[in-house]
C-alpha cells in the first residue's frame, strides 16, 4: 500500500432490508396492488397495532382484509420475486465490491455472519444487534483492512423512554469505530466512523420526538468515545439511515437540548455537513431521502459522490437491478491537513468578528489554533503585520484596510488571547451563525406555526425529547434560560438568540484556556470590555459591508464620523 499524497477515504451508506423484513405483504410494498393513500394509512393503523405484551394483533393478510380485493391479496402474495433474500444477498455483496468503499455502513443487517464471511478477502468489520428480542438486524461497519486497522468499537442500545410500568424502552442501536490508518504516523488522527438507523416512519412526526431521543445519545457517546481515546480533533464520519425527512429540525432541536444545557458536547453537533443526493428510497408508499452522509467539514473535504440511480416513472424498489428499497449512498472524501484545519479556523474567526459571511462556531480548541495563526512571532499578541500577513494568506476579499481598522478595535492596537475571545464572544449573534436555520426549525416543531409558545407547553415539549438521564430539576432550568424571568411566552427570535448564545465555549472552559496561556504585561489602560469590543466591532462590520469607510475608529477618536455616517445612512 501506497502512503496517500493527500489522504483520502470512499464510504458507503447502505440499509440493504433485513431478509426477514424484506417482504412484499410489509405495507410499505404490497406491490401488484394499487392502493389509495388513504387505503395504505388505514393498513398501516392495523399493522402497527399492538396487543398487551408488545405483540402485533393482526398478522397478514389480516391487517388487509376488507381494505384490499382477494385478488389484490393474491397478486401482491405472488409478487414476491425481488424479494427473496438468498437471490437479493448475492447482489447486494456485488454492489458492496464493485463500488469498492474503504468504509461501509450496513444497516438493518440481519446476516452480519454471511457478508462478513463474503467480504473477509478485503474488509474486517463490527456489529451490533438491535436490543429487542424479535428483531435480528443491526448495524455494521466493515473497512478496508489494508488501509485501517481498529483502534475500539463502541456499541449501544438507545433509549426510547419508558413504558407504563416504568420499564425501558429500547429498539435502536448505534455503533461507532475508531480507525487508525496503516500507511500514517502517529501526528495524523484515525477516523471516527458512526453507524446508526433511527426511529422508524419518517411521516409520522409523533415519531421525531423519539428520533430527536436517539440523535442526542448518540452525540453523548460520541463526546465521551473520543474523548477516551484522545480523539476529540478526528475526522468524525457519520452514516446511517434517518428516517426523517428534515434533518434540520432534528439537528436543531438536539443542538437545542444540549446547548442550553451546557454540559460539553462534541463539535460534530454543530458542524456536521449533510452530503446533498436525491431520494434514497422509493416504494409505493415513499420517495425521500432519509439516508445520509455526514461530516466534519472542517476536517475534511468531499470529491465526488455517486448519483442516485433514475427511475422510470412508476418504477419502484426493489427490483430486478436494485436489491433494496434503500439505494447505497457511495462518497469519496479528502482529509485536511493540519495546517489547513488551523487555517480555516483563523478564517472563520475573521468571517465572524469583521466579515458578513455566516459561521459555525467553534470550540475552544479551535479558538487556540486560529489565534496561533495570527499571531506569527507567537509573542500572545497580535499586531498590524500579524494581521497582514495572515489576511494575505487567507486571501480575504475586503474592500477597506482591515488589518488597520480591527486592530483599532482593541487596546493597545493589538490583540491579545483574553481579547481575541472577547470579539468572538461579542460578534456571535443569531443572524451570524449557519446553523440558525436548523433552531427555526426547532422552535416551529414545538410552536407550530406560531411566532411564541407558552412556557407550559415549551416544558412539555422538553420532557418528551430530552433523554431520560436529564432531572427534572436540569429541564427546569434549561426553560428558565430560554424563557428568562417572568416570562409567560417564549418569541423565535428569542429562543434562538438564547440557544445562540449557549453555543459559545461555556466561560469557565474559556477562563480556564485564558489562564493556560503565557501571560504578558499590559500597560494599565490596556484593558477593554467585551461589550466596547463589540461595539466597536458592530461598527467596523458597517464599514466592511460598505458602509463608514472613512470611519476613524482610534481610542482617541471621539466617534463623531461614525455617529454622522449613520446618523445620514
Amino acid at each position: 500500500v501506497q502512503k496517500d499524497g493527500r489522504r483520502t477515504v470512499s464510504v458507503m451508506q447502505y440499509n440493504i432490508l433485513a431478509s426477514y423484513l424484506g417482504k412484499n405483504t410489509q405495507p410499505w410494498f404490497l406491490y401488484g396492488a394499487e392502493i389509495e393513500p388513504e387505503a395504505r394509512e388505514q393498513i398501516f393503523k392495523l399493522f402497527n397495532q399492538r396487543g398487551p405484551d408488545g405483540t402485533p394483533k393482526h398478522k397478514w393478510p389480516e391487517y388487509v382484509e376488507g381494505i384490499l380485493s382477494p385478488e389484490q391479496i393474491q397478486e401482491v402474495e405472488t409478487q414476491d420475486a425481488f424479494f427473496r433474500w438468498e437471490s437479493r444477498r448475492e447482489k447486494l455483496v456485488n454492489q458492496i465490491v464493485d463500488l469498492d468503499p474503504d468504509v461501509v455502513s450496513l444497516v438493518e443487517l440481519d446476516d452480519h455472519a454471511f457478508f462478513g464471511q463474503s467480504l473477509e478477502g478485503e474488509w474486517d468489520s463490527v456489529f451490533r444487534k438491535r436490543p429487542r428480542a424479535n428483531s435480528a438486524d443491526g448495524c455494521g461497519i466493515f473497512w478496508r483492512r489494508s488501509k485501517f486497522e481498529l483502534v475500539a468499537s463502541e456499541g449501544f442500545d438507545m433509549i426510547d423512554g419508558n413504558d407504563d410500568k416504568g420499564r425501558e424502552k429500547r429498539d435502536r442501536s448505534c455503533l461507532m469505530v475508531l480507525l487508525k490508518w496503516k500507511t500514517a504516523g502517529n501526528n495524523v488522527a484515525p477516523l471516527v466512523v458512526v453507524s446508526t438507523h433511527l426511529a422508524k416512519d419518517p411521516y409520522n412526526k409523533a415519531q421525531t420526538a423519539i428520533r430527536v431521543r436517539q440523535v442526542t445519545q448518540i452525540m453523548a457517546t460520541l463526546t465521551t468515545f473520543t474523548g477516551q481515546y484522545q480523539a476529540r480533533d478526528s475526522p468524525v464520519i457519520l452514516l446511517g439511515d434517518l428516517n426523517a425527512r428534515h434533518f434540520g429540525e432534528i439537528r436543531g432541536i438536539a443542538r437545542t437540548v444540549w446547548q442550553i444545557k451546557g454540559d460539553p458536547i462534541h463539535k460534530f453537533l454543530w458542524h456536521a455537513t449533510d452530503v446533498n443526493t436525491g431520494a434514497t428510497s422509493v416504494t409505493k408508499a415513499r420517495h425521500c431521502r432519509i439516508d445520509v452522509v455526514q461530516y466534519l467539514s472542517s476536517h475534511m473535504e468531499v470529491l465526488d459522490v455517486n448519483p442516485m440511480p433514475k427511475l422510470k416513472d412508476g418504477e419502484v424498489i426493489p427490483n430486478a437491478e436494485h436489491p433494496s428499497d434503500h439505494f447505497p449512498v457511495f462518497v469519496n472524501f479528502m482529509l485536511k491537513d493540519g495546517y489547513e484545519k488551523h487555517r480555516e479556523c483563523a478564517r472563520a474567526w475573521l468571517e465572524c468578528v469583521a466579515g458578513r459571511e455566516k459561521v459555525h462556531p467553534l470550540s475552544n480548541e479551535e479558538l487556540r489554533d486560529a489565534f496561533e495563526f495570527f499571531d506569527r512571532d507567537r509573542d500572545e499578541n497580535i499586531h498590524l503585520q500579524d494581521l497582514e500577513e495572515a489576511c494575505f494568506e487567507l486571501r480575504t476579499n475586503f474592500h477597506v484596510d482591515v488589518p488597520t481598522l480591527l486592530l483599532e478595535c482593541f487596546p493597545e492596537n493589538q490583540i491579545s488571547f483574553e481579547d481575541f475571545l472577547r470579539a468572538y464572544e461579542a460578534s456571535l449573534r443569531t443572524d451570524r451563525l449557519r446553523a440558525v436555520g436548523d433552531l427555526e426549525c426547532a422552535f416551529r416543531y414545538f410552536a407550530g406555526d406560531a411566532q411564541s409558545i407558552h412556557i407550559d407547553t415549551l416544558e412539555a415539549a422538553f420532557r418528551e425529547i430530552t433523554p431520560i438521564s436529564f432531572s427534572d430539576d436540569e429541564v427546569k432550568d434549561m426553560i428558565g434560560r430560554v424563557s428568562g424571568a417572568a416570562q409567560a411566552s417564549v418569541h423565535l427570535h428569542d429562543f434562538c438568540e438564547v440557544v445562540c448564545k449557549a453555543t459559545f465555549p461555556n466561560r469557565e472552559g474559556r477562563e480556564a484556556l485564558v489562564a493556560s496561556t503565557p501571560k504578558v504585561a499590559r500597560s494599565p489602560h490596556g484593558r477593554m470590555g467585551t461589550k466596547e469590543i463589540g461595539h466597536r466591532l458592530h461598527h467596523l462590520q458597517k464599514a466592511v459591508s460598505g458602509k463608514g469607510l472613512q470611519v476613524d475608529l482610534s481610542p482617541e477618536s471621539d466617534g463623531s464620523n461614525l455617529h454622522k455616517f449613520f446618523e445620514e445612512d
